[in-house]
């Protein structure tokens, strides 16, 4: 089945009425080198996991994560500023990370808007998926679990096995090597004792996936899985 791009334009957007019809949305936070290959592997990751079922993605943007005017210029043109989100029915989310710049999350001039995000989708969608900052970010708001730092950047294609069994999980090859490329970690003692299930972990990267029911199933990744 077919994957539809909403153009972002309210005057030209997309009704899909199909009875196996789900939106989904992605609020594409990363850096403007990573931006078109970001949404093209995420839209790539949905079409394959989805073949029998008509998806419309929909794309937001903060307007407060750092960008190059030629950036902002070019995702005006399909990007719904992340204000019409919440007025926007949708099944599912898709939130990236960003490049850190502070050393403090609070600090990062787009956190009152994430914050946001992470508490309306609690109650909007089925599901959200949270993706490496954006994971450290969900988690920080919701239960307070600070990100540490590490001593040096966690980069490369990590060896990652099955930490328990979940519903998530159960098709998983082990081995599963997933790209991991960031400056924080987030403890999994920290994780486990706010209830949320550890899924898979590297030996050498530390926790990789972990999820809890959050009245939306909150899904995150430390890592890349979209590469």
């Amino acid at each position: 089945m077919p994957l539809f791009l909403d153009p972002g334009h309210s005057a030209s957007a997309i009704g899909l009425n199909a009875p196996n019809c789900i939106s989904i949305g992605l609020v594409n936070n990363m850096p403007d080198a990573a931006l078109a290959a970001t949404e093209r592997q995420f839209t790539d990751l949905i079409r394959a996991a989805a073949p029998s079922v008509v998806v419309l993605l929909k794309l937001f943007a903060i307007p407060e994560v750092p960008r190059s005017e030629g950036a902002r210029l070019e995702m005006a043109q399909r990007y719904r500023n992340i204000a019409e989100l919440w007025d926007t029915p949708l099944d599912g989310l898709i939130v990236t990370g960003t490049e850190p710049r502070a050393s403090n999350l609070t600090d990062e001039p787009y956190w009152d808007t994430l914050s946001k995000i992470v508490d309306w989708a609690k109650d909007h969608t089925a599901s959200t998926i949270w993706s490496c900052l954006a994971a450290h970010a969900a988690v920080l708001h919701s239960d307070g679990i600070e990100r540490r730092a590490l001593a040096q950047k966690q980069f490369g294609v990590f060896d990652c096995r099955l930490a328990d069994e979940h519903p998530m999980t159960e098709h998983f090859p082990q081995p599963l090597w997933v790209p991991h490329s960031r400056h924080n970690d987030l403890p999994e003692a920290a994780l486990a004792a706010h209830g949320y299930k550890i899924l898979t972990r590297s030996h050498d990267a530390g926790v990789d996936a972990f999820a809890r029911q959050d009245g939306s199933f909150f899904l995150f990744f430390q890592g890349h899985p979209e590469y």
